[in-house]
Formats: structure tokens, sequence, C-alpha cells
């Protein structure tokens, strides 16, 4: 079953589906996302950080962040989704409702992110009429949906000051999430595995495969990755494309004209007269 809202650039998921997916294969997008797990067997993998998801476990997610799934049965996954962006919020609860978020820098272990028993919060009757409303008239849905928002970020924000984060384990090794950690803060400098090799004293053979183990992706394509998501953002913030290149690294337009069409599928261009401010 899947249900959908989207009254303006807000988007409500409720999804339950019966196939086994046994590999993560990441993505990210330009909204905050609330993740809310009813049942199944699966993984969370959120930048190297794999979260095992137990019944009414939460996981919220900055944008930007790179994350997936990974369904190891066929047995019913049902879950819940919610992204909306910033402006949806009125601005004076806007900072308070989005603090209980991790900042856009990358997750450090002690970010709050994952929690776990989150049912004396109430938030799956959250979920459940969100879904209700999904199924109502547009007019309903955008007079109703952002308050309804709002008072669920109400209850997160409470619940994260009262109920400790779930423990996470680094996937495969603790030293792939200091990498990670380390290129989200370095990666508009010029990153080559023969440097991660001799900053983190791993062969650097080893280093990629463990890498791709952990994200399903290779080093330098994460580096790519993230730097063009990245560099949208410094363009739907008014950046020049030239200019949204050299924040992030690169030195050749041609060769970050490239990189953006290969990653997002279109040219700078078409996000220049793009704003969501």
């Amino acid at each position: 079953m899947d249900n959908y809202l989207t009254p303006g650039n807000n988007n409500f998921i409720l999804n339950e589906t019966h196939h086994v997916q046994p590999k993560y294969s990441y993505h990210c997008h330009d909204v905050y996302e609330i993740y809310y797990f009813v049942s199944g067997d699966a993984d969370y993998l959120v930048e190297g950080r794999e979260f095992h998801l137990t019944p009414h476990s939460l996981i919220l997610l900055s944008p930007y962040v790179l994350h997936s799934v990974k369904v190891n049965s066929s047995e019913s996954y049902i879950r819940s989704c919610i992204f909306f962006r910033p402006e949806e919020l009125l601005p004076e609860r806007r900072s308070f409702l989005l603090s209980c978020f991790p900042g856009h820098s990358g997750y450090e272990a002690q970010q709050e992110i994952f929690f776990e028993n989150t049912q004396n919060f109430g938030l799956e009757n959250f979920f459940r009429n969100i879904a209700y409303l999904s199924e109502q008239p547009q007019n309903m849905q955008k007079q109703y949906y952002p308050i309804m928002l709002e008072a669920l970020l109400s209850q997160i924000h409470l619940m994260s000051q009262v109920l400790h984060p779930s423990e996470i384990k680094v996937s495969p090794t603790d030293k792939i999430g200091h990498i990670i950690s380390y290129l989200n803060d370095h990666i508009a400098e010029n990153i080559t595995l023969d440097t991660l090799s001799n900053r983190f004293y791993l062969n650097k053979y080893y280093l990629n495969r463990a890498f791709k183990k952990a994200t399903g992706t290779t080093v330098m394509n994460y580096v790519t990755y993230k730097r063009m998501v990245l560099a949208k953002q410094y363009i739907l913030n008014g950046d020049t494309a030239y200019e949204a290149a050299e924040k992030v690294g690169f030195s050749d337009y041609s060769a970050f004209f490239r990189a953006y069409k290969k990653v997002l599928g279109h040219s700078p261009s078409t996000d220049k007269n793009i704003s969501f401010h």
C-alpha cells in the first residue's frame, strides 16, 4: 500500500512491501526526512552507520545525507516517511523544531538520529492522522498538514530531550565512520586514495573495498556525489555554477559540468533559477 500527501513541496509516504533488498544503495535528497519503522526485518545505513530497525524506531535525516535501507526477508516491511522543507514551518518556530536534526556537515557518532522504543510518545498516532489526511481533498490537506507537521516535530523534539538515542554499530569497521566524517569535513579539498591511505594507515585497495562494503560505493564516487549535491545547494542559494564549482573543489569547470550532469541528471543551469528561500 502507498499513500502520498503532496501539498506544496511536502511529501508523506506510507509504504508496505514484501520484497527482499539484499544490498544497500545510497541516495539523498534536499529535504528533511522523518522515517518511522513499523514492522519487518530491515537495516538502515546512514553514511557508514548501520542501524538494525525495530518496531517504533525513528530516524531523523537532514538534507543531503546519504542513506539506504536493506530488507533482509520477505516479511512485511512497513514504514512511514515524511519529507519537508524548512520554509513549510512557521518562521518563529522553525529553528526550534529543526534543532533535533543533526547539522549538514556530517553525522558524528554522538549525534542523535536513531531512536528506539518511541511508542510511549505516541508518534504512530501522528503518522496515522497524517495518513488519514492524505486521503482528504487537497484544500483540506493544505490547511491541516502544516499544523500536523509542526505537532509531530514538537513531539519528536520533546522525545529527543528525554529518550536517549540508541547505540549504533559502524559497518564494517570503526575506521570507515571516521573516514566518512573526514570526507564530509574536507569535501572541497584535494582528496585521493593515497592521501586517505596515509592518513588512516590503511592499504588504499583494502580501504576502497571496505568503504564500498560499508556504503555501497567507492570512495571517489562518494566524494563526487557529495560535491555535486553540495554544489547544487550553493547554486540554489544564489551562487553561479562557476562559484559553486570552486567551492566544492573543482578548478576545471568542464570536469565539474560533466560530473554535475552525471550525478544529478541535468546541467547546473537547470537549478540556477530555482530558489527555496
